[in-house]
Formats: structure tokens, sequence, C-alpha cells
């Protein structure tokens, strides 16, 4: 849904999403609602200007985009998906079309809109203060509605894109969890040690530096605001980005399961074919009807080298070096962060 409403716009993919993200929902957004506070245009100006507004309007723009970077990267992997699958691009759509399902996209916008609500207003169910704020002791202000009614759309369209980047990681990465039960042709073990399924780790990959970018730059504005939070502030946003972390490990390695547990049957079943042969071979030269033959010997020791070189996650370790930097990295800025805070540091 975010992909197709920047389409609208009839612009370059990324031309349209800093448009949307610093045009149409940021700057003009932030002055009106300064404006309203001071009735003052220029300090609502360079409030819109400040590193921590700009951070916010990057991360709107990154959220509009890294769905479509996500799409991208799937289509690029179904070229070689589609080799091992037995309806090759019939099979491969299919078990990847649950990403455009429109209903399951608003189901997942709400939910992400309720949730960011609750997680920033923690403070209001103990008595404090809330983000949400209704002019009720003074009189009708044609300027306050406006900007009440524009900062309503921009909160649900950048709702909408956030929820986006969840949405679109969360059913590729179910896609991946159904393609470890299809009746996939592997490749034989000679011609490819990760049995043709390298593609999924490093789509795999690609989608959580996607979903980990964006969870960086949210950091980032948290990280930049102006406005000191409270205990309960940390506790609620805390809690909301930690549970988004969590959630993006999970999805990288569980869908991965059903693949690295058939991968590791095809590591045994080939261990099991080459035992015979290898006693055959180790045998006491007195028990051996005949001399060894050196090709025979060569072979089955290339033989051996390879199946114990097979992989048994479709990734290599260099993969998983890099996804433990990007999520430690987060983790490290949040932790980091929350603790500066507490301490007054």
């Amino acid at each position: 849904m975010a992909e197709r409403f920047i389409a609208r716009l009839r612009l370059p993919y990324v031309l349209g999403c800093l448009l949307v993200g610093f045009g149409l929902l940021g700057i003009p957004n932030t002055i009106l609602s300064e404006y309203t506070k001071t009735s003052d245009l220029r300090p609502a100006v360079l409030a819109a200007f400040s590193t921590s507004d700009l951070l916010e309007y990057g991360l709107i723009a990154y959220a509009f985009y890294a769905p479509r970077y996500m799409r991208t990267k799937l289509l690029e992997a179904g070229h070689s998906l589609a080799a091992v699958m037995p309806d090759r691009e019939d099979g491969f759509r299919r078990t990847f079309a649950g990403i455009a399902s429109t209903r399951p996209q608003v189901v997942t916008w709400l939910l992400f809109l309720v949730a960011l609500l609750v997680a920033v207003n923690v403070p209001a169910f103990f008595g404090g203060p809330s983000t949400i704020v209704v002019n009720v002791g003074g009189g009708f202000s044609l300027v306050e509605f406006v900007a009440t009614m524009y900062d309503v759309i921009a909160i649900a369209l950048s709702t909408l894109a956030l929820s986006s980047v969840v949405w679109t990681y969360w059913s590729t990465s179910a896609g991946i969890h159904r393609l470890g039960s299809a009746p996939l042709e592997l490749r034989p073990y000679y011609e490819d040690l990760f049995l043709g399924l390298r593609p999924v780790g490093s789509l795999a990959l690609s989608l959580a530096t996607g979903y980990f970018g964006f969870i960086g730059l949210l950091l980032l504005v948290l990280a930049t605001s102006s406005t000191l939070p409270t205990a309960l502030d940390i506790a609620g946003v805390g809690g909301f980005l930690f549970g988004l972390i969590l959630l993006g490990v999970l999805l990288f390695f569980v869908p991965l399961n059903r693949l690295h547990r058939r991968m590791v049957a095809e590591k045994h079943v080939e261990k099991a074919r080459l035992g015979p042969k290898l006693r055959t071979l180790f045998q006491d030269s007195s028990e051996a009807e005949t001399d060894p033959d050196l090709g025979e010997m060569f072979r089955l020791d290339m033989m051996d080298r390879k199946i114990s070189s097979m992989a048994i996650w479709p990734f290599d370790i260099g993969i998983i070096g890099r996804l433990s930097v990007i999520a430690l990295s987060v983790t490290a800025i949040l932790i980091s962060r929350i603790v500066a805070l507490i301490f007054h540091i």
C-alpha cells in the first residue's frame, strides 16, 4: 500500500519518497504545529529544520522506500529460487503472494498505529502529559483546526509507511517459511554446496538490513529529540523498540528453520551413501580381493570433502556476522540511550 501511494505521484520512486517525507508530511506539518503554539512564523520555520525533525522526515521517507527495496530483493532472488521449485515461476508467485494482500496490510497499519500511540502515551495512563492535545479552553481557530487535521493525516500516512516496513518483512519471511515445506528440486551437492538455496539466505539478509536500517533511523530520531523523556516514556517507547528488534531477529532465523532441517537431512543422506564405499576402501589389505584403484580413491576423497563442506544453513558465516553486527549495534544504541537518560549522562 505504501508503494502504491508513492507510485500515484508519477515521480521517480526515491524522489517521491523524499517529497512525501520532507515535503508533504514533514516541513509544512511542523511549521503549522509550531505556529499554533507561538503565532510566530520565524521560530516555527527554524523548528522545522532542527536536526531531530530532519531525521524524522528522513525516517518517513525511508519507511516509504524500504518496502520497495525488500520487494525488489525478493524479485531478484525469485529468478534463482524459481529454478528449485516444481512449478517454477508460478510456484514462486504463489508462495510469496501474501506480500500484496490488502486486508492484512490494513490490519497491520491499525495495529501499528495503536501500539505506537500507546507506547508514546504511557505517561498519560499515570496522570502525566499526553502527546494528543485537544484545545477545549478557547474559541474556534481556523489555523489550529487546519493544523490538527494536517497532523492527523500526517500521522495516518506516516504509520502506513512504518507499518509497511514491518508487514513487508513479516510477509516475505512467512513466504520463506512456506518455501521450506515445498517439494523443492534441490541441486546436487557436487554442483552447489548450498543445494541451490543460497539466494534464500541472501534474501533474508537483505530483508533484515532494510528492517534494522528502519529501526536504526527510529533510534536516531529518539536520540536527537530535544524533549527529555520520563521513566515512563523510556519504558513505553523502549519496550516498543525492543519488541521490534526481537521480532526482526526471530523473523530472520525462524522462517529458515525448515530449510535448515532439510539441508541437514540431505547431508546425512549423502554421508550414509558414502559410508559403505569408504568402509570398503579402508578395509585391511588382507581382506581386500583386489588392490584399490587410485582413481576411485581420489574420487571418494573428493566426495568426502564435498559432503563434509555441505552447508546446513542457506547462508555462510559472513552473513551471520553482518546480521549480528547490525542487530547488536541497534540494540547497543538503544541501551546506551536509555542508560544515559536514566543517569542524566
